[in-house]
């Protein structure tokens, strides 16, 4: 399962982008910068295989986790192919890094060259929390909340985030 961190004020229900700079850690922000160079898009929105291991995870009682399940090479070729179609249906230009991915169709090509995987770490431009098998939030009013948006009871948990590190 892949695991992604985010601020309850930027969760919908719906397909995500990352979160504005300007809420990034003032130390973050120059290193995601960094990394923005290397993966086409900045900020990011980081994945990983572990809770404990989250890029930039601060236990904020605002914070709401998401679980995901494992991608792999097929899930990520549909992902991919299915941005450029809903894009090309709405009549919209390709940024440098879609068109270079309609080009190749090389799966490891194109994750060597734009995105960063570092053990368990993966970083991607856009995220459906929709889709998300696990939610894990604070306390009964998040849970609430959650709920209203259109997330699914039985994939919501309260949980004390510090017995997840």
């Amino acid at each position: 399962m892949y695991y992604h961190c985010r601020q309850f004020k930027y969760v919908t229900y719906a397909k995500v982008f990352p979160t504005p700079s300007e809420s990034l850690d003032e130390n973050l922000e120059k290193t995601y910068r960094w990394l923005g160079q290397y993966c086409g898009f900045f900020p990011q929105i980081w994945l990983s295989r572990s809770t404990s291991k989250i890029t930039g995870v601060r236990n904020s009682p605002q914070n709401i986790l998401f679980g995901f399940q494992d991608t792999s090479k097929s899930s990520i070729t549909k992902y991919f192919t299915d941005i450029i179609h809903d894009m090309k249906s709405a009549g919209e230009e390709f940024d440098g890094v879609l068109r270079d991915w309609e080009k190749s169709r090389d799966l490891n090509d194109y994750l060597h060259q734009y995105v960063f995987v570092e053990r368990d770490q993966v970083v991607v431009p856009s995220l459906n929390l929709k889709a998300a098998k696990k939610v894990i939030c604070r306390n009964e009013q998040q849970k609430k909340k959650l709920r209203q948006m259109g997330f699914i009871e039985d994939r919501i948990r309260i949980q004390n985030w510090k017995s997840l590190w």
